[in-house]
Parts: C-alpha cells; structure tokens; sequence
C-alpha cells in the first residue's frame, strides 16, 4: 500500500498522488510545465528509456527540476519511523506560505497531527531540516 502523498502546485494547489510522483507526471505533463517528449528524453539520457516511468535516476532528475520550478514534493513514510518527507528548492516566504496552508489543510483533514515529523529536504543546499508540523502551521 503506498502512503499519503502530494504535489503542492507553485498557486498553491495541492495534487493528490495517488502512486508516484513521477506517474502523476506522466500522466498529466502540462499540468507540470513539461512534455511527455521531454520526460522520455531525460529518461533517455539517464539510460532509462526502456524503463519511461521507473523509480531510478531519470525520476530523481525530473522530481530536482519541478522542485527547482517551484513545485513541492510530500509523500508519509512509515518505515522504520513515521514521518512526512517535503522536498522544496528553499523555505522561502512563499514556500513558507504554501507549506502553512498544506499543515492546516492536514490539521483539518486529520491526516497530520501537530506533532508529526516533518523532514524538509532543501534541493537548493542539498540539505535536510527537521520539524514538527505545529512549527509551519499558519
């Protein structure tokens, strides 16, 4: 079963994931500002094109550029620990502001708790933060 997860729109629009990241942009590219011929070009170019769609370096990539766009990448992790892994470019003011309102929309929903970890890995400095929810809530 896979867990939770989102793509947080640079408007603030919040895309459910329903398997993987990198499926929900292949299946509506220009949602995401690409073309389906871009997305196999890169998997191509990371020695993937048989495998258009894989969990390998071609998706590492393509996740690194819509994330450097301004989209934002949150899936739970149960194993070994419970926590939700957010990827940003950085937390600037309005990355801050998109995060908030993805914290109280999960407060709200009740599939976040104050106190959920939040590791923040920042694609800018290569980085990774930890929090509580309850720091980002608006």
């Amino acid at each position: 079963m896979l867990t939770p997860a989102h793509w947080i729109a640079p408007d603030g629009e919040r895309l459910d994931v329903r398997t993987s990241h990198i499926a929900a942009v292949i299946a509506d590219p220009a949602r995401f500002g690409v073309t389906e011929a871009w997305l196999r070009a890169v998997y191509a170019e990371h020695g993937e094109a048989e495998r258009f769609g894989c969990e390998g370096r071609a998706r590492a990539a393509i996740i690194r550029y819509l994330v450097t766009a301004g989209w934002i990448r949150t899936r739970q992790t149960i194993r070994p620990v419970t926590y939700w892994s957010i990827t940003v470019y950085d937390l600037d003011a309005e990355t801050r502001q998109r995060l908030q309102a993805w914290v109280d929309d999960g407060l709200a929903a009740d599939w976040l708790k104050a106190a959920s970890e939040l590791r923040i890995y920042f694609v800018s400095d290569d980085k990774t933060s930890i929090m509580e929810a309850a720091e980002l809530k608006g």
